[in-house]
């Protein structure tokens, strides 16, 4: 979803910029058609956002760094709620779902904490469940990273590595040059 679209969409009153636009704000309004995986914010047509003047607060799964500038400087916020694929039917379409069950958000695993916390680093402000095997032990997991590598740069035969991967062709070294070998001659049959 661009920036352009969603001006249009708050100029138009179809949705109400003084409290936090969700992604199901955006899919009844009309701005999106479907949403399987989440909403990622584009800065295409910021400066149509710039000329409301008011500042928006979006909840998105992702955004582009110079979408986040613009959404900042207006003085809004973009926040990223951690949903797995249950969760995001649940919340746009809570029709479909039992009215007496709630569901809860599970622990994130290893790959999507990692995605979250790089999205953090971009200036989103992420929001998702304590992952105790992360969170409080992440100093820890960086400076096991930063060993590995130090060790990989440092190893015993690094000076036969100029470049990872190595090059495992038959007749590489450091002192033997590759020998090129000639090719087959190739064998047609004709059926008789």
């Amino acid at each position: 979803m661009n920036l352009g679209k969603l001006a249009y969409y708050i100029s138009k009153g179809d949705i109400d910029a003084t409290k936090t636009i969700t992604m199901k704000d955006l899919q009844d309004s009309g701005c999106l058609n479907s949403i399987k995986f989440g909403v990622k914010v584009l800065s295409k047509g910021a400066e149509k956002l710039k000329e409301l003047g008011i500042p928006i607060h979006l909840e998105a799964s992702d955004a582009s760094v110079s979408a986040i500038e613009m959404i900042r400087s207006t003085g809004g916020s973009i926040r990223v709620v951690y949903r797995t694929p249950l969760l995001m039917r649940y919340h746009l379409k809570p029709h479909k779902f039992a009215s007496h069950k709630e569901l809860k958000t599970p622990m994130p695993p290893q790959k999507r904490v990692i995605k979250l916390e790089r999205l953090k680093e971009k200036g989103l402000d992420v929001d998702y469940p304590r992952a105790p095997w992360y969170t409080d032990n992440k100093e820890a997991i960086l400076a096991e990273e930063a060993e590995r590598i130090k060790r990989m740069q440092q190893g015993q035969y690094v000076d036969l590595l100029p470049q990872l991967p190595a090059d495992r062709s038959a007749g590489c070294g450091k002192d033997r040059p590759r020998v090129e070998r000639k090719e087959l001659p190739r064998v047609y049959k004709f059926p008789l």
